[in-house]
This record gives structure tokens, sequence and C-alpha cells, in this order.
């Protein structure tokens, strides 16, 4: 017997496979591939690789293994027992020895696969692609096996005959091999067995099979956890690889450059290059689901001739009951792919572009025209706007494609009459186009009137403080909210032009559906209902696509205006990286520059023909005027500005210092270290040598305390010392200092310049140092000194050299030495600087001498600290009465109720020194355990105490170990237990209260709302009734045309035409009312808002990120004025549509409705399963897009100093991680709306199924009409139905953002600008302040920052006010304009208590010269008169006496010249300068002067103090002094310590005493003096 048995082997056998080579070469292929690929990994597996698990443990866990393993397991073994079953079979049947050998191979296959299925698990791999790709082999294989045993088992004319037995046993290993197939294909993933493992640390979507791909069922666990509780940010799985921002900015990028080489780059063709193959492959997921669009209707021409013949087997009914099924299920897994796909590069545009901009903004520069405003709209609107065109693309060529299908289909069944219908939408394309092209007109406009009320708002923010002294609220109220009404005035013609183009759509399916039914009646056709219903069905089909085509047009007009502007950002010119070259051939130079000339902006030469050189080690100080281009220059250093002719050289890296300092929201010491390897021992050098070790003792968790949005927290001079640290860390080769040293105190600032600038024992000593300053006692001590005079230099030279060169620096020394040599008593001190500094800008620590000094500045230094007779000890730093108010002032002795402590560490030698005047201190301090306890004393007894001989209080730097506690500015915004400042963003949890939903109806208007609701009724009633009426006339009508009631076709004709105009009709009245109602809805919650931010305190905007309230204003409030009304529209349609629906079927057919319940209460419980996470999805991304904002602010708040450290890199890798901790929630949360639509639109599938059936089964008893009526409704409301939930559920997460800006119209309110109580018209006509126990605290349960202040300031005093950071200098201003209220105690102005006025009121009367400068967008004007009070001339007079007149005349446009944003186009000290003209033209009877001279140089700064003298003669001036001449001429100078005054006297009476705080101060600063 041959291997084949008695019959050779061959291929062929009667037309078809012979069973010997089918058995032995066809069924062993699978055996072969896994014997040849499987016993190679099977040998890996068991040989390489680790066990993970052990038999015993995979037994006990089988219930913790993924669900397809499981089934793949016990499949597996169920294969292998059914294989030696049918071997048993086959050789019992068959004797031939192919079948022997074909029964072998396959047991010993299956064996095999069993194996490697059970190794893979134990040693915790993936299913490999070998065993996959098996059991599909397998498969195919035995779908030829089965054929050949079905025909051997059914067809006797076979050439084979197959027993049951061999037949059944066959079809047993079949439906195995099948399940295996299925499972190897469909529920494959890439994660290991057990379904726990890498849960959280893998994206859900990247393991996930492709079932569950298909069906989102990988997003079920999110949904789960949603279900449960609130999601948070941990709870969001993280993005996959391709979704991430990183390798989507890389991608765009390149593709971008490829577009930069063509003559004209297009942003479009870039991001289709990047992300177009992904968008494309969408369309073919489109182009499947909008061929099964049409199986409906044409299935309903086949249902509704079934019904009217009655001899047809009702098999053949549901057959059309099963497509009916299938076609929506096929339908709707197709769609939801591609809107998947589709959404899913709309979040990578949004991510692509919003990179680029960011990156873009670190690239160039901002004096180009481009305003924050402007670049926070292209990352917040215009990025947006891609993402929502995205999934809506298609649907140009698709909306036709489907249009087209339609009009082929309608011409099948009505003939040339389609034709009408045609003529009358193809009338419609032009008349939309027209009205296209005007909204894209407007489009740009309104884009340009966003940018330009965010960039308002933006300004208001960030001079809030500003705004409120100045109490200019109304007038930038007035500002914004006229842009925002240009800005409604455009939207409002938009919408209209949109409402009217959507209803000459809207009314086309009804034009069509009525001229063509009119032309097939009128041309002697019968309208049956055959004929009728496929047709109406078609119309609704054409109608989504011709609804959606001008959406989907005004979306590409609006995209089309931010691809013009992101373009026109994106070409801006970079700052030319080479316009500071890397490489000096000189040897030994450092900095070079060669005739070179810079500008700011084209044709505006800012520096002329500069030549320097600058050695390696040198230190060289830059001086000069306002304005004559100092800052300029150090710009020039890193790059900032366009070089127009010559060289400019820096050899080695760079690190800056700028003259504001920049702080970021990040710890202190990650503030210092900005991203550099921490090395402990350098660390603690920097910070002691820029004397910030006693700050890490007052800040609550020292360096890792959090630091406030811009510093809030920090004074002024701790804020600048950070800066200096993270230079001094930063270990670079060149040093560019931009006069920081202005910040801080006169001995703060010589010990940073002795410790890290000097050329002796700085930190820095051996790097090149170029320092910009105005302070002319450390220029003794530089190398060289460069003197610029309008924007060139003039004279450079030592300091003895320039000196006797009897040049422009000599003048300024001569002028300074004048000072000097005042006759007055308090100019003692001329030109140095007090060691008390402002409580918000300046701060006094001291630092210890730590080394070795040589006998120059340093060793003076030495000498001043050591010498006995020379000694002054530092006043206290922090003696603070333990309590939270007033009622605390008397304390038991043997309490520890005070903390002394200087941030004075003193020398051994000053430790071992006692003055016998201790003794006498020491009678009223107790000195136990190291502590220190001050006894309650009377008023007078205080302040006897603080008059006792300074040199005393050095005994306490021996006793005091615990930290000061907080200055008022730290208080202010005291931290939380881990050291944050900035609050975190509230977010509303749970369902969003039906109060939201009745303010956006009560912002549109009761009345209003009303009637939008009742149209919206009516045209879904009109409709109805036209449908209803169509049924009627074809079940009276027969097929010859005969009516019953013997009525004529135009009859019927004419009255459904009257229901089809009647609700075009509503539909117009609701969609304009609609227009009406949404704009007057967003202008009322943006007026609200703004109202509400720009009347809170202070003390909101000082924990709130600005980045967080421009998203309010940005993100949020676009979401109202275009999405919101949109939706609601939609939902309200939709809703009418499905309720209309329900009662058509419902009285027609009430069988129907019996299975319409169960599915109705499936809908509502998986849109409840879904909404809660889906809402709370929606709320971690409108969370999580804040930090977005308030990172880029600050990212361009100090873009200079991250180019000059190259830090780009770092900041725009931030951005990405934080853009994609947003992104993730908006990609789970669009991946879940498929995965509601997806089930919706199944259950919709069951009700369209219940309805054909139904109508199958009645069909004896049912009317071709009324049976057509009923499955145009049931097809109506699948889809109806489904939109009505995705819309609800939108609607929801819209109107999160109304629930956003609701919090802040809620926000707590100042006092009311203006009340009934009434001053005389010049109030204050004398200028007396009278302060009545006053106590003030920041905020409730924080210490109080003043206490107890009783004084009174007589008419036209001139009040000096001195005292260390955390004295309360700042906080008495703040109480004198009402920006903190106090807890007890009373200020009068002239008799008046200013508590019973307001605000406006008390602030508009009073004026002050801030010490920040901040300066608005616009002109020179509306900075200095934005109320329009004042003549011109009146106005030039004030820039006469602030020295201005010159710089201003200069300008194009003189007082209209403009000003751009936060001033920059203005030098810091000119900013300053120009404050004070706006307290000169305001001519107030009380001044108060903030130290705002501090980056003025002395020339000007004495011509300053000359014009206060002089224009305010006649005023009550309180000067916070900066340095000593400011307080010369003072009356009266007012010593404050820990919120208390405790010295108030005239200052040559102060000095005169020896014991006086007053004279401790004016000695340090004679001897500051002596330094130099």
């Amino acid at each position: 017997m041959g291997f084949c048995g008695e019959k050779s082997f061959t291929v062929w056998d009667q037309g078809d496979f012979s069973k010997c080579f089918e058995d032995s070469v066809v069924m062993t292929l699978p055996g072969a591939f896994l014997l040849i690929f499987g016993l190679k990994l099977l040998y890996d597996l068991e040989t390489k690789k680790p066990d993970i698990f052990h038999f015993k443990q995979l037994i006990r866990d089988f219930k913790t293994w993924k669900k397809s393993i499981q089934l793949e397991v016990i499949v597996s073994i169920l294969l292998v027992a059914w294989k030696v079953l049918f071997f048993v079979v086959d050789v019992s049947i068959y004797d031939e020895p192919y079948v022997k050998f074909y029964s072998t191979v396959t047991m010993a296959q299956w064996i095999v696969a069993f194996f490697l299925v059970y190794l893979e698990l134990k040693k915790g791999q993936t299913r490999s692609w070998n065993i996959r790709v098996y059991w599909i082999l397998s498969f195919l294989c035995a779908v030829i096996k089965l054929r050949t045993l079905s025909l051997g088992a059914f067809d006797s004319s076979y050439k084979l005959e197959v027993s049951f037995l061999e037949y059944f046993s066959f079809l047993i290993g079949f439906c195995l091999i099948l399940i295996l197939s299925i499972t190897s294909v469909l529920f494959f993933d890439h994660s290991a067995g057990y379904s726990n493992l890498d849960e959280n640390e893998e994206p859900l979507e990247k393991n996930a099979n492709l079932f569950s791909r298909l069906t989102f069922w990988w997003i079920n666990p999110i949904l789960v956890k949603g279900y449960k509780k609130s999601l948070d940010i941990p709870d969001v799985p993280k993005l996959t690889e391709i979704d991430q921002a990183e390798i989507l900015s890389l991608k765009f990028e390149k593709a971008w450059e490829e577009q930069l080489s063509r003559p004209k780059p297009s942003l479009p063709r870039a991001l289709a290059a990047a992300f177009g193959p992904h968008f494309y492959v969408a369309a073919i997921f489109k182009l499947i689901q909008d061929g099964l669009m049409f199986v409906g209707p044409i299935l309903l021409g086949k249902v509704i001739t079934f019904v009217t013949t009655h001899n047809v087997p009702t098999y053949n009914g549901l057959i059309y009951v099963l497509f009916y099924f299938l076609s929506p299920v096929i339908q709707s897994l197709t769609l939801h792919q591609y809107f998947h796909r589709c959404f899913r590069v709309g979040m990578w545009l949004r991510s692509a572009v919003v990179t680029a901009v960011y990156k873009k903004a670190l690239r160039t520069s901002l004096r180009e025209g481009t305003t924050i405003g402007e670049i926070v709209n292209l990352m917040s609107v215009d990025a947006q706007k891609f993402m929502d065109l995205c999934p809506y693309l298609h649907m140009i060529w698709s909306a036709l494609e489907q249009i087209a299908i339609a009009l082929i289909l309608l011409y099948l069944k009505l003939g040339p009459s389609v034709f009408a219908g045609l003529a009358i939408m193809l009338v419609m394309i032009p008349i939309n186009l027209f009205i296209s092209n005007l909204a894209k007109k407007r489009q740009t406009t309104s884009m340009k009137l966003k940018d330009k009320r965010t960039k308002a708002v933006n300004e208001v923010l960030n001079g809030i403080k500003v705004i409120k002294l100045y109490s200019w609220e109304q007038s930038f109220m007035n500002h914004v909210n006229a842009i925002r009404n240009s800005e409604l005035g455009v939207m409002k013609t938009i919408k209209y032009i949109q409402g009217f183009s959507l209803l000459l759509w809207s009314m086309s399916p009804i034009f069509v559906s009525v001229s063509t039914f009119a032309v097939y009646i009128l041309t002697g056709h019968v309208l049956t209902a055959a004929i009728a219903f496929p047709c109406l069905s078609l119309f609704n089909v054409m109608q989504f696509p011709i609804n959606m085509l001008p959406n989907v047009v005004s979306s590409i007009i609006e995209a089309s205006v931010s691809v013009q502007r992101l373009e026109r950002f994106l070409l801006k010119k970079d700052l030319d990286p080479n316009v500071v070259e890397r490489h000096i051939s000189e040897a030994g130079v450092a900095i070079k520059l060669e005739n070179a000339s810079l500008e700011w902006e084209p044709g505006k030469t800012v520096l002329k023909n500069i030549n320097l050189k600058v050695k390696e080690k040198e230190l060289i100080a830059i001086v000069g005027h306002v304005g004559s281009g100092k800052s300029s220059l150090i710009s020039t250093l890193v790059g900032d500005l366009d070089k127009t002719k010559g060289t400019v050289a820096v050899k080695g890296s760079i690190a800056l210092v700028t003259q504001q300092a920049w702080i970021q929201n990040a710890t202190l010491k990650n503030n210092i270290l900005f991203s550099k390897e921490l090395n402990e021992d350098k660390y603690q050098k920097v910070i002691e040598a820029c004397c910030l070790l006693p700050d890490l003792k007052i800040l609550p968790t020292g360096d890792q305390t959090e630091i406030g949005e811009k510093g809030i927290n920090l004074s002024g001079g701790q804020k600048q010392r950070v800066s200096i640290a993270r230079a001094v860390y930063n270990n670079a080769d060149v040093y560019l200092f931009d006069d920081p040293l202005s910040a801080v105190d006169a001995h703060v600032g010589k010990s940073i310049f002795r410790d890290v600038l000097s050329n002796t024992t700085g930190m820095l000593r051996n790097k090149t140092r170029v320092l910009v300053t105005h302070a002319v006692h450390y220029l003794p001590y530089v190398d060289r000194i460069i003197m610029i005079k309008d924007g060139a230099i003039a004279e450079e030279g030592s300091y003895e050299f320039l000196l006797q060169n009897e040049g422009p620096f000599a003048s300024l020394m001569k002028h300074d030495t004048q000072h000097q040599q005042s006759p007055t008593p308090a100019s003692l001190t001329s030109s140095a600087e007090l060691i008390n500094d402002n409580e918000e800008n300046k701060d006094t620590d001291q630092h210890t001498n730590d080394g070795g000094h040589s006998k120059t500045l340093e060793e003076e230094f030495e000498e001043q600290d050591l010498g006995e007779s020379d000694k002054l000890i530092d006043v206290p730093r922090k003696i603070v009465l333990e309590g939270s108010g007033p009622e605390q002032e008397e304390q038991d002795d043997n309490t520890n109720n005070a903390i002394l402590t200087t941030t004075r560490g003193d020398s051994e030698e000053e430790e071992e020194e006692e003055d016998d005047g201790e003794k006498e201190l020491m009678e009223d301090i107790d000195i136990e355990n190291d502590q220190t306890s001050l006894k309650p004393k009377s008023s007078d007894e205080k302040k006897s105490m603080f008059k006792k001989p300074l040199s005393l209080l050095k005994t306490i730097n021996k006793t005091i170990s615990k930290p000061v506690s907080l200055p008022p500015t730290q208080q202010k915004e005291t931290p939380n237990k881990d050291g944050k400042i900035i609050s975190v963003e509230t977010r509303q949890e749970g369902k969003v209260s039906l109060k939201v939903y009745f303010s956006y109806f009560q912002a549109i208007g009761p009345f209003l709302a009303t009637l939008i609701i009742g149209f919206y009724v009516f045209t879904q009633l009109f409709s109805i009734l036209a449908n209803w009426w169509l049924s009627n006339w074809t079940n009276s009508v027969d097929a010859d045309g005969n009516d019953a009631k013997g009525r004529d076709s135009k009859y019927y004709l004419s009255i459904y035409v009257a229901f089809s105009f009647a609700a075009i009709g509503a539909t117009l009245i609701r969609s304009f009312s609609m227009v009406f109602g949404s704009i007057k809805g967003s202008k009322l919650f943006h007026e609200k808002m703004f109202k509400a931010v720009i009347r809170s305190p202070m003390s909101f905007f000082d924990t709130t990120p600005i980045g967080r309230i421009l998203n309010r204003f940005s993100k949020d409030q676009l979401t109202i004025d275009e999405s919101i009304a949109r939706t609601l529209g939609m939902f309200l349609n939709t809703f009418c549509q499905v309720f209309g629906s329900i009662i058509v079927i419902a009285l027609v057919s009430p069988f129907i409705i019996i299975a319409m319940i169960p599915v109705a209460a499936l809908f509502y419980f998986i849109q409840r399963y879904y909404l809660n996470s889906s809402r709370e999805l929606t709320r971690l991304e409108g969370v999580s897009r804040s930090p977005i904002y308030a990172h880029f602010s600050e990212t361009l708040a100090g873009v200079t100093t991250i180019r000059a450290f190259q830090e780009a890199f770092r900041f725009s890798s931030e951005n990405e991680k934080l853009l994609d901790d947003n992104q993730k929630c908006y990609y789970i949360n669009i991946s879940a709306n498929r995965w509601l639509a997806l089930r919706l639109e199944f259950l919709g599938a069951c009700i369209v199924t219940s309805a054909v059936l139904y109508t199958v089964l009645a069909s004896h008893h049912i009317d071709p009409g009324t049976a057509g009526l009923v499955i145009t409704y049931a097809l109506a409301i699948t889809s109806n139905m489904n939109w009505m939930v995705r819309m609800s559920c939108d609607l929801e997460n819209s109107v999160v953002s109304i629930e956003r800006i609701q919090e802040y119209c809620s926000l707590p309110s100042e006092a009311a600008l203006t009340n009934d109580k009434k001053v005389q018209k010049g109030w204050p006509t004398q200028g007396q302040i009278v302060f009545k126990d006053l106590w003030l605290a920041y905020r409730e349960g924080l210490d109080p920052v003043l206490r107890g202040i009783s004084l009174t300031i007589a008419p036209k005093q001139k009040i000096g006010i001195v005292g260390r950071t955390g004295a309360g200098k700042s906080s008495l201003t703040q109480a004198l304009f009402r920006l903190v209220e106090p807890l007890r105690g009373t200020i009068e102005i002239d008799g008046e208590d200013i508590r019973d006025l307001g605000l406006h009121t008390l602030r508009s009367r009073i004026s002050i010269i801030p010490q920040d400068p901040v300066l608005f967008a616009g002109t020179i004007r509306s900075n200095l008169d934005p109320f329009n009070k004042y003549t011109d001339d009146q106005i030039w007079e004030a820039l006469e006496s602030a020295h201005l007149t010159k710089a201003i005349k200069e300008l194009d446009g003189g007082l209209s010249a403009p000003v751009t944003e936060n001033g920059e186009n203005f030098s810091v000290g000119q900013r300053q300068l120009m404050c004070m003209g706006r307290a000169l033209l305001k001519k107030a009877k009380i001044i108060v002067m903030d130290e705002a001279t501090a980056a003025i140089d002395i020339e000007t700064d004495a011509l300053i103090q000359d014009t206060i003298r002089t224009a305010f003669n006649e005023c009550t001036v309180l000067t916070i002094a900066h340095r000593i001449n400011t307080i010369k001429d003072s009356d009266l100078v007012m010593v404050m310590d820990k919120g208390e005054v405790v010295e108030f006297e005239n200052p040559n009476i102060l000095q005169q005493n020896h014991s006086s705080i007053y004279y401790s101060l004016v000695k340090r600063s004679e001897d500051n003096e002596h330094d130099e």
C-alpha cells in the first residue's frame, strides 16, 4: 500500500484537491510553519528566558490573567484533547499511511502550540507573532478541510462520502480553531499575561487588541473609575508616544523647515506633510460609512413593497430586518474609527502649533509688533480652530459625494423631476459662497479684536496694583469694554451671516423635496408610499451634509484666518543667532565690539559705532544717564539686538542678571540651581555670598519654599539677590550685571560686591564681569569705566584717569560731590544708601565677612566691622510680639513671647567683647535656655528701650537661635505647610448645577429664551405635520392615482407646501433670536467677570497666576462666544425631533414603544455612566490648560534670561510636558465620546430593527404610508437620539466654561468705588493725616503687620519713612490707599475717616509714585492722563518737571507717541520718570513716594529732588527712603519696626541723639561713605 493508499499521490482529483494532497500537504502547512519557527522560539524561551511565574502560581492566579489569555489556554488544551479523539476516529476509519501522518503531525503541532502559549505566559512574555500567524494559517487550512467534509456529508453526488462522526468531530475542532483565530486577531494585545501588569505605566490604548480598538473597550477602566469617584490628573493615563508633543513637534519642524526652503512657505502644506497620512487613511472609513448610509433608504422601498405585496414569504421580510440591523452597526464602527482618527490628528495639529509658537517666541524679538495677548490667542484660539476643524474637513468631499449619490438614487425613483431640486441647490451654492466671503473678511477683523482684548486684559492683570493705586479701574473697564463691544459687533455680524447661510442650507431639503414632488405630480405621475418615503428618507440623508457644508465652510474660513495669523508669526524674522560671535582669535579678550551699530527695530539705531574690548577676568563698569543705552549694550551681548554693521563677539558662556529680577514660580532652590546639578558646597557658598542665608531662616520651608508668580512673596531685594545667586551658581565665562545692586541697600550691595564681584575676594574674580550701575561708590574698585552717552561710548578708562580727564564722567562725579557737601546735617551721608529697605523692593540682610581681604575696599570693610571705635551694631532684625491682634498687648513674663534676632553673624572677637552698658540692656531682656523673653512694657518704656545704646544689642547675637518672623510681604502670601504660595486651581465636582444653566438663560433674557425654545418646538411640529400629511396623502391615493375622497394631488401638495414653509418661518425666527441672545449673554458674562476681577482685592492677584485668569478670558470666553449657542441649538433641535418622533411612533404603532422603553433606559444609563467621567475630564482639561498659559507668560517675562543662559530647550520641554498633561485629558475625553456614540448607535440600530420587525410581522394590518412613516421616523430617531445624547454631553461639558466664569464673577470685592458719602470738591484741602490706633493684617488669621499706629502728620509736612524689611513701611501705604482694610483703628485725612469714603473718591484725591514703574500700551498721553482731564500744555509742564521733555519730543508723535506693551520701548529709568510725571500732573495734596528713584542716575535724581522740593512744596509728602538725600529735607523722620512707629521726630534732633535708631542709620551710612 502506497502513502496515499490504493491511489497514487496527485494534487487534483475530479476538479478538486485530492484527499491525500489535502491532508498530507495543505493541512500540514501550519504544522510545518510552527515546527520551523515555533521550535526555535520554544528552545529560546526554555533556555534563555528566566521564569517569572511558576506553575503553581499560574494555577493559583488564573483568575487574574487577561481574559483573552484565559480563553486561549483553555481552548488550546481542548484542541489537544480533541485531536487525540480525532486521531482515534481517523485511524479507525482510514488505514492509509497519509492519514496517520496527517494525524500525527497535527497532534504534534497542537502540543507545540500549547507549550508555546504556556511558556510565554510562564516567562512573562507578550504573545509572539509566530503563534498568532499559526492560528490564522490553521483557520484558513481548516476552512478548506471543512468545505470538503461538508460536501462529503451533505452532497450525495460528491466524490467522497463522509460519516457524521467524522464531520461532527472535525466541526468541533474547527470551532476551537475559529475561537483561537479570532482571539489572536481581535483580542490580541501586547501586554503580558496578567491583567494588572504595567497597568499604570503604559497608555491604555497601546496594548489594546483589535476588538478593543474597534469598540473603544480600552477606555472602560477610566469610565469605571470616573463613575465611582471624581477623576484627577493622576487617574488619566499618559499619552502614547505618537501623541506626545515632543514627537509631534519634531515632525512638524522637519516639514516646516522644508517649506521655508520654498519661495512661499505654506503652513497647511507643512501640517499635511507631517500628519497627512493618518488623516488620509480616515477617508477610507468615511467612504465605507457614506456608502452604508444609503442602505436604509433603499431597504425602505423594499419593505414598503413587501407590505404592499401580501403574497411574499415572511422570510424575505426577516432578511430585510437583518440587513437593517447589520448596516447601521457596521456603519457606526467605521464612522467612529473615522472620527477617532480625525480628532487625533486635530489634537496633533494643536500640539504642533502650540509648540511651534512657543519655540518661535523664544527665538524672536517681541519688539517686532507682536504682543503677548496676540501670542496667547495664537496658542489658544487659533490652535483650537485647527483642532475643531480637523474632524469635519473630510466633509468637503464627503458632503458632495453624499448629495451626488442621493440625487442619483432620487433620479432612479423620480426621473427628471429631481432636476428641479438640483436647480435649487445649484442656485444656493453661489449665494452661500458670497455669504462665506463676507464672513471671512469680518473673521479677520474679529481675530484682531480678540488679540487686542486679550492684550488689554493681560496688561490690566500685570499692572493691577498701579491701576488700583491710581484709581484707574473705571478707565480700564471702559477701555476693555469698548474693545469687547467692537468685537461683539463684528461677531454679531458674522453670526447673522452664518445664521442666514445656515438657514438657506437648512431650507434646501424642504425646497428640494417640495419642488421635486411638485414637478413629479404636475408631470402626471402618481406619488405612492413606495416612492414618497424612500425619497423622503433620501432627502433626510441629504439634510445632514447640506447642513454641515456651510458649517465646514465657515470653519475653513475661520481656520484660514488663523493660518494667515500663524504663518505671519512663524515667518517673523528670528533673532540672528550669529549676531554675537562665539570665537575671538585675539588672546586674552573675552568681549570684543568693533565699529558695532545696533538697533531694536529697523531704522532706529540705539547704539552707534561701539568699539570696546574687555579682557578676560576684567571687571568693568558701565555708567550713563537714564536712556543713554546702558541696558541696550548688555542686551547686545546676549544677542537681543539686530546688528547693522560691525562685529560683536563674546568668548564662552554668558550669565545675565537683569535690571528687573526675573523669578520663576518654583522653589527658591530651583530658582538658583536653574536646572544645574546640585553641588552642595558650592550652593552654600553662593547663597552666603549673595546674603541669602538670613532669608532661608525666615522662609517657612527654607530654600524649598515655593516662590509665587513674579516672586510675589519675596521683597525686591530678595528677588534681585536670588537672581544674582542664579548667575553665580551657573559658573559661566562672562557675567553681565544690569544694575542689580540698585535694588539692595548700600551695605548689602557692598557685601555682594565684595563677595561676588570684587577682583580680590569675589567668587567671580577669575571671570569676566560687566556691571551697569548708578552707584558711583563702586567705581573706584573696578578695572575700567565705560561712560555711555546718547548711544555711544563717550569715554572710557580707569577711575583716576576719567576724573583727571575733565569729561562727562568727571562732571557727573562733581555733581555727586556737590550733593555730598550739602550743609544740612542730614546730608552728611550724601549719596550713600540706607541700610533699611522697602519691604517689597529692598532688603537689609547683611553678610558675614569670612575671608582674608586685601587692603582696599575689603580691608576697610573688615576694619569697620572689627574696629572698636567705629563699631556699629545692627538694630535687631526682628522683634515680634507673638499675638494675632490688639487684644494680646499683655503677656505673661514667663512666656517666651518675643523673638529677637539679627541677620548678621558676629565674629568671634565681637562675641567675646562686652560693653558695660550691656547690663543695662539685660535688665530688660531675660536670657534663659538660649531664648529671649521680652517683658511687656508700656509704650514709653518700649520707646525708651529702643533708644538704648545700639552697641549693646550685639549681645542678642549670642542668645538667639530662632529664625525671625515673616516680613509683611511674605505674610501677605503666607505659604502652606509645604511652602506653597500659589493656590491650586479649584474645580467643581459632580453634576453641573441647574443654576449654571439658568444663569445662561438669565443672561440671554427670560423672554427671549422662552421665545427661542418655543420656536424650536414649532419648527418640529410643522415638520411632523408635513410628513403626516404626506403619509395621509399616499394612503388615500391608489396605484392609478385615484383619491378615495375625490381630491386631486394639488390639494395635498398645497397643504404639504404650507406646512413646510411654516417650518421654514419658525426656523428663521429661532435662528436670529439665538444669535441675538447669544451675543447678549456673551457680553454680560465678560463684563461681569472683568468687573469682578478688576475689583478683586490684591490678595487674589498675589495667589493666582495670570495665566489662570487669562485662561478664563480666552478659552472659556471663546466657548461662550462660539460653542454654547451652537451646541444648545443642536441639542434643542434634536430633543424636539426625538420627542416628536416618539409621539408619532406612539400614535401610529404603540407596540414599538414597548421595545423602546428598555432601550431608552439603557440610553439614560450609558449617558450617565459616560457623563460622570466626561464632565470631570472636561474640567481637568480646563484646569490643566491654565499652567500652559502661566508657563508661557513666565517664559515671555524672562525670555532674555532664558536665551542668555541657553535654557530654551529645557523650557520648551517643560512646555511640551504641560501640553501633554492637557492633551491626555482631551484625548481620553474624545475617546470616551466615541465610546458613547458607538453604544448609543447600537441601541439606535435596535430601535430601527424593532420598527422594521413590527412592520414585517404586521404587514397584513398596516398601510404602506403608515409603514413608511414609522420606519422613516425610526431611522430619524436613531441618529437624532444619538445626536441628542451627544449634544447633551457636549452642552454639559461646554457649560463647564460658564461654571468657571461664574466662579470669577463671584469673587470677593473691595469696597465700593463710590458711595453716598460726599466730600468737598477740593478735598483734601490741607493734607493732614491722622492715624488712630491702626492695626492691619493682610488676611484673616495672619499676624498684624501694623500694630497700634497713632500719630498726626500736619499739613504740608514732609515725612521720611525708614525701616528694615518687615517694618511696615509699605503696609502703611497700603492702609492709606485701602488696598488692605484695617483690623481696627482709623485713618483720617482732613477730618474725614477714609473708611467712609468710596475707594475712587479716596485714591483719586491722593497720589503715589510707586516703586514699580508700570506703563501700559497706548500713547504717552494715555499713560499720563487716561481720563483726558488735562490739556497738552499741562502735560508738557509735568514732563518738563520730570525732566522727560527732551526724550518725548525726540519721539515721533510727541504726546501721541506709542508706548509698547509694558513700556518696553522705554528704559526702566524713563518709566520711573513717567510715573513721576503722573504725580506732578495730578497735583494732589498728599503724595506718597515709594522708593521711586531706584533706577535713576545720581544727576537726574538730584534734579528730581529739586523738583519735588518746589513742585510739592504745598503738599504733604510721605517718602519711603532709599537714599539718604531723599529724606534729608524732611520735617520729620518716621522710623518703623515690627509694625510700630519707634521714632517720629525731626531728623536733626534724632541725629543728635546718639542712642536713636536714626542716628545708627546715619552712622552706618557715614561708614559706607568712608569706604569710597
